[in-house]
């Protein structure tokens, strides 16, 4: 199915509706799911609404209370800016008609056609950035931009979403987009109306011409919107786009009810309370960052505490992290789970933070050993939140009734169901076989979006969203993460498409095939590397390629750490490169060398389920270090969080 920015788009199939299909599936059951008050208690979330609706409601019921703290300044000095519901939903109507004149002067605009607007923009997470994509939600589509894409890729999605209206931050000592997106906008067909969020002491030129965010909000009224702007729950709201560094992302297309049930999941599983305090330090170009913290505070009427421009990217953030949890009384916090493991790294000293009831943590698979530090560190737990932006949020959440045990990704959420599906070939009737049984990890629900923009491919198979993302199900609810069915390379949350990388090598003259896996790692997740094909008669050292790529792809994370070459790179029957043969490569890499001192024989296959083991064989002398081999082989999987299983076989004898 096709979507354009003019449909307005049906909801998914509501879980009511489904339930008993199929025995393999595995419902939301959260503590409070069907409680029309919630712990909140305040809100009634009995009937799905748009997210303007969600705004204004809290707006209604919680008035003066702080929506919003935005910390200019960190401690010892601290400074602060706080925004009620109340004055946020006032920002909301005054930036809805703002853009409402704006794009009504879009040159080339139908004023007679009802086209809703496409606003993108490019913001750091400041009050002007919840402003700014709410009222584009409301008026019409938000398209959140992440600024660490290339000028090409920022380009190309500006076109894909056909962009009326791009808001970005103006020039600025602390993070500058300005000039990227100066560039950006000259390269399109289709300029939009630009406007800068002065975000300093001093208002200057911001170069091209454009509107002043701030200063023009003074000049419009903050009175209720009229009700045939509003959206309803079935409307597009935004175009999340998928991915990190890729050239070519998707526009996930995001309902107003997708959104909406992933503010519910939050409500449903974390026990809030009015008023609760919470750090995103997110990005909000990212569904956790815009969806799961942002809307689960709102709709609980909580003080959502924005820690600088920089956020979690800000290593002074970091540094005074326990601070802010003290001065706020915070009770959750978290993120991407490097971020939580630099959290780690700083003293607790005299800080009292026996406000937080725990953290959490989503984006990359979190390793034990981090939660075993956090735990040493602060006696807190760390909860792992599974998601995907075509979720519109999380998959999972912490069930706070029943904690998950370790290793667990979480409980399945609200309104979502899961299914295990163990077959090649995807069929509503090849669902979970019991427990505890690992396949690919399908979704279906009212937070599954319904498509992608302009985009022919259908998104689901037989009413499932299939992930990619290889896993089980316990008997209490509980999902366990336990390897990847896609080619995708999470690092640090950070999504990485392999192709930006292999396209790279490719160019090179030397290079014949490039293929590109992740590596496990303790800190990041996973890290790039790319294992290639030369030539026939083709000479050249790994290093040189690593040179060359480094030198030619501009987006950091994506820079692979090794560059391997190996004579063929193995491939399917029908020629397709296997790459799930390389991610065992890969993992054995990985385990041999932490394994080295131990003199062991290192081995890894591909199991049926995609998933990888890793075989280690010990000859017959290494008997007096068996335990420590164990214990080493245990941490591993513990601080590794590797999708593979460790098996130890000591041989009875060595020849």
């Amino acid at each position: 199915m096709t979507i354009s920015a003019q449909d307005s788009i049906p909801t998914q199939t509501n879980t009511s509706q489904l339930a008993g299909i199929n025995t393999g599936v595995h419902t939301g059951d959260g503590p409070n799911t069907g409680d029309a008050t919630g712990t909140a208690g305040a809100i009634s979330t009995n009937s799905c609404t748009s997210i303007y609706q969600l705004i204004s409601d809290s707006a209604a019921t919680y008035g003066d209370q702080t929506a919003l703290t935005f910390v200019k300044a960190l401690p010892p000095e601290l400074v602060d800016q706080r925004i009620s519901y109340a004055e946020l939903l006032a920002n909301i109507n005054r930036s809805v008609r703002f853009f409402h004149d704006l794009a009504s002067q879009q040159e080339g605009a139908d004023k007679t056609e009802k086209r809703r607007p496409v606003i993108s923009f490019l913001l750091p997470n400041i009050p002007q950035t919840h402003y700014v994509l709410w009222a584009a939600e409301t008026l019409g589509i938000a398209n959140p931009l992440n600024p660490l894409l290339s000028v090409e890729a920022l380009a190309g999605l500006l076109t894909k979403a056909n962009t009326d209206i791009l808001v970005v931050l103006g020039p600025n000592p602390v993070i500058d987009v300005w000039e990227k997106a100066c560039a950006v906008v000259q390269q399109l067909e289709k300029q939009p109306k630009l406007v800068s969020v002065v975000f300093a002491d001093n208002q200057q030129d911001a170069g091209l011409q454009s509107s002043f965010f701030d200063a023009e909000l003074a000049e419009y009224s903050d009175e209720p919107l009229p009700s045939d702007w509003l959206p309803i729950a079935e409307d597009i709201a935004a175009y999340f786009h998928t991915g990190g560094t890729t050239s070519t992302p998707k526009l996930a297309v995001h309902t107003h009810a997708n959104q909406w049930y992933s503010a519910k999941a939050y409500l449903d599983t974390l026990d809030a309370q009015i008023g609760d305090s919470s750090i995103n330090g997110l990005p909000m170009f990212h569904v956790a960052g815009a969806t799961v913290m942002t809307l689960g505070a709102f709709i609980t009427g909580g003080n959502l505490i924005l820690p600088t421009m920089g956020g979690f990217r800000d290593p002074r953030v970091i540094a005074q992290h326990w601070q802010l949890v003290e001065h706020y009384q915070v009770k959750i916090s978290g993120g991407i789970p490097t971020s939580v493991a630099a959290m780690a790294e700083v003293p607790v000293d005299s800080a009292d933070i026996s406000s937080l009831r725990f953290l959490v943590a989503g984006g990359a698979p979190v390793p034990q050993s981090l939660v075993q530090n956090i735990k040493s560190l602060t006696d807190l737990d760390v909860y792992q939140i599974y998601g995907m932006t075509e979720a519109a949020g999380a998959i999972t959440m912490p069930n706070l009734a029943c904690p998950p045990p370790q290793g667990s990704a979480g409980h399945i959420s609200g309104a979502i169901e899961v299914k295990i599906d163990l077959a090649d070939q995807a069929s509503d009737e090849e669902g979970s076989r019991g427990t505890n049984v690992i396949g690919e990890i399908c979704i279906r629900g009212p937070m599954v979006i319904p498509g992608y923009l302009n985009d022919e491919t259908p998104l689901l198979t037989n009413g499932w969203l299939y992930t990619g993302d290889l896993g089980y199900i316990d008997a209490d609810n509980n999902l366990f993460i336990t390897g990847r069915s896609k080619d995708v390379i999470i690092r640090s949350g950070h999504n990485i498409d392999p192709a930006l990388i292999e396209s790279c090598l490719e160019k090179h003259p030397a290079v014949a095939l490039a293929a590109a896996v992740g590596i496990p790692d303790s800190y990041a997740g996973e890290l790039p590397v790319v294992f290639v094909q030369l030539k026939a008669e083709q000479t050249i050292t790994e290093s040189e390629l690593h040179d060359f790529v480094f030198e030619h792809i501009d987006e950091r994370p994506a820079c692979p750490k090794a560059v391997y070459i190996l004579p063929a790179l193995p491939v399917t029957a029908v020629g397709k490169i296997h790459k799930a043969t390389l991610r065992a490569e890969a993992a054995k890499s990985v385990v041999a060398q932490a394994l080295e001192p131990f003199m062991v024989e290192v081995s890894a296959q591909v199991l049926s389920c995609g998933g990888i083991e890793v075989q280690v064989t010990a000859s017959e002398d290494m008997t007096d270090e068996s335990q420590a081999l164990n214990r080493r082989c245990e941490a591993l999987q513990t601080q590794l969080n590797l999708p593979i299983q460790l098996q130890i076989d000591h041989c009875i004898s060595s020849s």
